[in-house]
């Protein structure tokens, strides 16, 4: 079976065609002398201690906060090793606070409240999103928990600075897929939850998965995967100006900001 597709490399795609190129097609390294991205660290170290946190609890270990608060900088130390050079000190203290503040909150407010049992963590899916062309998607849910035997709820930890309400996460390309995942991965159900958490906001935003914007979700991914072969086929990927040019590791070889 071909590799299968993701939200992100779907979306890369569609966000540029050349910059789903160098990460999928060419595996273009990325430039030694891109530093770590302390922004992208911390969400992965913050993602990493609440997968631990709930992994002891289903292996029926007592998790407290200050047993996270060990487990916090080991997990720091480990992303650091990976670290292309070491980043000062005070850029460092910062990030490693953000983290900090984020996982308590999500300690005190989500961990330790009375909640239903959690049937998967870090759970493997994969989607059917066109057998006759050999086409899959696969995706990995932060933790799902199912409070009656008929309905499920999706989790998701967002550390970044974006945060959708309820209006725009009902119709959000990345949470219908897995919503669209799981009722797959998990039928029958009669209703599905997604509840994303946005760490840094200190919030969580909670909606209904309703099927028709799974559905819409689903063909758009459908429509996107098909562009991607028909490019393959070609053998080009032309770039695409945009915002998410600011954050392309790959923008010193875009013919799209190469200086003639």
């Amino acid at each position: 079976m071909p590799s299968p597709y993701s939200y992100s490399s779907l979306s890369k795609f569609d966000s540029c065609p050349q910059y789903y190129a160098h990460t999928y097609v060419w595996k273009t390294p990325v430039p030694e002398e891109v530093t770590l991205d302390l922004s992208m660290a911390c969400g992965s170290v913050v993602h990493s201690l609440l997968e631990w946190a709930h992994t002891q609890e289903l292996k029926k270990k007592p998790v407290t906060w200050e047993k996270m608060e060990e487990v916090l900088p080991e997990t720091w130390n480990a992303m650091l090793k990976e670290a292309p050079q070491p980043p000062s000190r005070e850029e460092l203290n910062t990030f490693v606070q953000k983290s900090m503040d984020t996982s308590k909150w999500y300690y005190e407010t989500i961990f330790s409240a009375k909640r239903e049992p959690t049937i998967g963590i870090e759970k493997k899916l994969l989607f059917p999103l066109n057998p006759a062309r050999k086409q899959w998607l696969i995706g990995f849910l932060d933790r799902v928990s199912q409070p009656s035997e008929t309905k499920i709820i999706i989790h998701d930890y967002k550390t970044g600075t974006r945060k959708l309400g309820e209006k725009a996460l009902a119709t959000d390309f990345q949470a219908m897929l897995y919503g669209s995942m799981a009722a797959h991965a998990y039928a029958p159900l009669s209703e599905i939850e997604l509840q994303w958490h946005y760490l840094a906001h200190q919030k969580t935003v909670k909606v209904k998965l309703d099927p028709e914007n799974a559905r819409a979700a689903v063909q758009k991914a459908q429509r996107i995967a098909h562009q991607i072969e028909g490019h393959k086929q070609v053998g080009l990927f032309p770039p695409k100006v945009g915002w998410q040019c600011n954050r392309c590791e790959f923008i010193s070889k875009c013919p799209a900001h190469i200086k003639k």
